[in-house]
């Protein structure tokens, strides 16, 4: 009778066992979503060691009990000591049995939040990987960006904006004269895939998450910058300027117009950012967004000094604003009147070169216009 309960305690010791080990399979079968299949090779498993360490101790412990003459000399109990060794075995495997309930809540009830864990593991691998190299892994950025890009807007993109971000601070901007800073380079370009190259609705919230992450990385570049490295002129400042624009175009593209005076605060601690600004004023006008066309020509002109282009891109602005109907005729006038700007012939022949040379042609012809309209001889 006692051979044959310890022999039934054994096996289903052994069953629940077996049964842990292939329990991460089981997870990834029932809750990883398909997208997270797809990317790399890394493994993404939770570390099983101490909870298979456990229950193994505690099965051997069961077997060693049942079986005592397999080591007979560590564990010296007689014939008259069943019931006790009974007694054992019993709590040993009711603690084997809780145990494995306790991991299985934990692997199947917590794993619907499984990409938030993926994202935690690979943030955790990327800091490693930088405090061990100073490089960040590609393999794991990549990784990053295609969960940030197959997220859904709002929480899900929001968890890997705020792991990119404490990413980011880890980060030590490189202010030796001539390397760029690579690593914030990935960074800057993921944080943008994942709010305007998302496959999933953007997110109003996420998206002034990641202009705040911009500000501030411009802000440290700015106060880094000397004048024989002036890193505010970089390639990563240029990166930060190319995805600030693609947020505009996101962000109008989904009517979310009181993003704009967000984008103009990142745009306006750029240098050389008139061209952009110029782009978003055409697609506000072309869209009848007016309110941001106008906050955009009013930013452009101040802007346009300071990237020492004459005031070319506000020209041009303001010929697309002079052929846009009436109001917006009226709208470009009082800038030039309340910015005292003197409009010349010359100044608008060399407007119309510039965006020539551009390739902007409906910008050329506007000019042109506005150049006969004002100046055409009697």
């Amino acid at each position: 009778m006692y051979s044959d309960y310890l022999s039934l305690i054994v096996e289903v010791s052994v069953t629940v066992y077996v049964f842990l080990l292939g329990l991460p399979i089981l997870v990834n079968q029932i809750f990883l979503p398909e997208d997270l299949r797809r990317m790399s090779k890394k493994n993404y498993a939770a570390n099983l060691i101490s909870q298979v360490l456990a229950l193994t101790i505690l099965l051997l412990a069961i077997i060693l009990l049942a079986y005592p003459r397999t080591l007979f000399w560590l564990i010296p109990f007689d014939g008259g000591q069943v019931p006790l060794r009974e007694m054992l075995i019993t709590i040993l495997f009711f603690a084997m049995l809780s145990l494995t309930l306790v991991f299985l809540y934990i692997h199947l009830v917590r794993s619907q939040g499984y990409r938030a864990k993926v994202v935690h593991i690979i943030k955790k691998k990327l800091i490693e990987s930088y405090q061990r190299t100073g490089k960040l892994d590609a393999a794991y950025l990549d990784d990053m960006e295609y969960l940030g890009i197959y997220s859904k807007g709002g929480a899900e993109t929001r968890i890997v904006i705020q792991a990119l971000e404490e990413l980011q601070k880890e980060l030590k901007i490189d202010s030796t004269p001539g390397p760029n800073n690579d690593a914030l380079i990935k960074l800057t370009e993921i944080l943008c895939n994942s709010v305007a190259n998302s496959t999933e609705s953007g997110s109003r919230s996420n998206m002034i998450e990641v202009l705040s992450i911009y500000k501030e990385i411009l802000m440290d570049l700015k106060l880094l910058s000397t004048r024989e490295n002036p890193l505010i002129q970089g390639n990563e400042t240029r990166k930060i300027k190319d995805c600030t624009y693609k947020i505009a175009l996101a962000s109008l593209k989904k009517d979310y117009s009181d993003m704009m005076p967000r984008v103009l605060s990142v745009l306006s601690l750029i240098p050389g950012s008139s061209d952009k600004l110029f782009d978003i004023g055409l697609l506000a006008l072309d869209k009848k967004q007016f309110q941001v066309a106008t906050n955009v020509l009013s930013e452009m002109m101040d802007r346009d000094n300071l990237d020492d282009v004459i005031m070319n891109n506000y020209f041009g602005m303001i010929a697309h604003f002079f052929f846009s109907g009436e109001a917006s005729r009226y709208c470009a006038q009082r800038s030039l009147e309340s910015n005292k700007v003197n409009m010349t012939e010359e100044a608008l022949k060399e407007a119309r070169e510039y965006h020539y040379n551009l390739c902007n042609f409906l910008t050329v012809d506007l000019i042109e216009q506005l150049r006969e309209k004002l100046f055409r001889k009697k």
